[in-house]
């Protein structure tokens, strides 16, 4: 069997508006991808790690399932993945219609719908949450009233914490409603406001069995964007445990069968609430916090395991180190001088996205972050340690 002969025969999968790490740990394994972008934008970086590329309007479902049905009668795909906000759904639905196995295009909608999610949650009796849809600043003023305490107003389909605000009386809903329309919120959805440490649960599912790989300690700016993450998380067992129970029992609730989640979790004094879900690595370089720490390559495994390529992750992963990452948020203004420290050790990372004669607004979502630091140490709390050390070492100077 020639070279041509055995990459053909390898195992094929398609890539919705894909993440790098995922088509090169997928050609890393011999498996072959079919890259599919947004016919809007540009090409991805990484097409040059794919086997095909291809345009496709992701929005239009129907020019997706055309495209993807061609190649699949001829060469079968075994599966259609993402691991991209825009490509989940996209990928679930294609999937559906092929008849290609994977995670239900139900489970994804209710992942990506705060509504549908908390409705099904309340009725379950899992993480109870009292809700509300708002349709008018009175309506979010009455809710407010009702609960007797803050409230939090947020999109029913959003990431990046864009968009949420606190209300702290029945008296700020109007100008909360004003500001929430200006940030572009759609889809309203009012919460009680959980206090208490938040943090999110990093898992891998396979074969419908949901393993917690681990939990995230975050620090969240009054904006709610995150400030930086720590793993593995520093919570007593107990509250680790009966957390970790909590999400095994939504993650059933919602159907998901296989690949990884980013669970958002607040550790009330009623105990652990769910927040939000997501079935793919949680974003702000979690999956390398994680490689860091463990050593697991949640992309790879995302491709491998349920190609039978790798086996699924142990049941009780052991970190052997901990890692960091904190972001950089200057006073707004334009910038005038940059100065970067020389890292400790070979392994820091410092990473900025702003240079001088940028101008740095106020952190409203976490594309208004100036960069980021990231560490490893020898435990989570040493990691944390290095990693505000390292971020409180980089200038970035603004002024008007």
């Amino acid at each position: 069997m020639n070279e041509g002969d055995v990459r053909r025969a390898a195992p094929r999968i398609a890539v919705i508006a894909g993440t790098p790490q995922l088509v090169r740990g997928a050609r890393a394994l011999g498996v072959r991808t079919v890259l599919v972008h947004d016919a809007g934008g540009p090409v991805p970086g990484c097409a040059d790690d794919a086997d095909e590329v291809l345009a496709v309007d992701l929005a239009d479902t129907g020019a997706l399932h055309t495209a993807l049905a061609r190649l699949h009668a001829g060469h079968p795909l075994q599966r259609v993945l993402s691991l991209t906000e825009s490509g989940l759904l996209p990928a679930a639905a294609v999937a559906e219609r092929l008849g290609l196995p994977g995670n239900a295009l139900r489970t994804v909608r209710l992942l990506q719908n705060k509504r549908e999610m908390r409705t099904l949650l309340n009725a379950r009796g899992l993480s109870p949450v009292r809700t509300a849809a708002p349709r008018d600043a009175a309506e979010l003023a009455a809710f407010s009233a009702a609960t007797g305490g803050p409230v939090i107003l947020k999109p029913a389909a959003g990431s990046g914490s864009e968009a949420v605000f606190r209300v702290e009386t029945p008296a700020d809903a109007q100008d909360v409603w004003a500001r929430f329309a200006a940030a572009g919120g759609t889809g309203p959805v009012a919460e009680e406001f959980l206090d208490g440490p938040e943090i999110s649960v990093e898992t891998f599912t396979y074969d419908g069995t949901h393993t917690v790989i681990t939990m995230t300690d975050k620090d969240v700016w009054p904006s709610f964007v995150e400030a930086g993450h720590t793993v593995p998380s520093r919570l007593p067992a107990g509250v680790r445990e009966e957390t970790a129970a909590l999400v095994a029992a939504f993650l059933d609730a919602v159907g998901l069968r296989e690949g990884p989640a980013h669970t958002e979790v607040k550790i009330t004094s009623g105990g652990p609430r769910i927040i939000e879900s997501h079935n793919r690595i949680g974003g702000d370089k979690i999956r390398e916090l994680v490689r860091r720490a463990y050593g697991l390559d949640l992309p790879a495994l995302t491709v491998g395991c349920p190609l039978g390529l790798l086996a699924p992750p142990p049941a009780e992963p052991v970190a052997s180190a901990g890692a960091a990452i904190r972001f950089l948020a200057p006073a707004p203004g334009t910038v005038r001088r940059i100065r970067v420290p020389e890292p400790e050790r070979a392994d820091d990372i410092v990473s900025l996205d702003v240079a001088v004669g940028d101008r740095v607004g106020p952190v409203r979502g976490s594309d208004d972050r100036a960069g980021h630091v990231l560490v490893t140490g020898t435990d989570a709390a040493d990691a944390a340690r290095r990693g505000a050390a390292l971020r409180d070492r980089v200038l970035i100077e603004t002024g008007d």
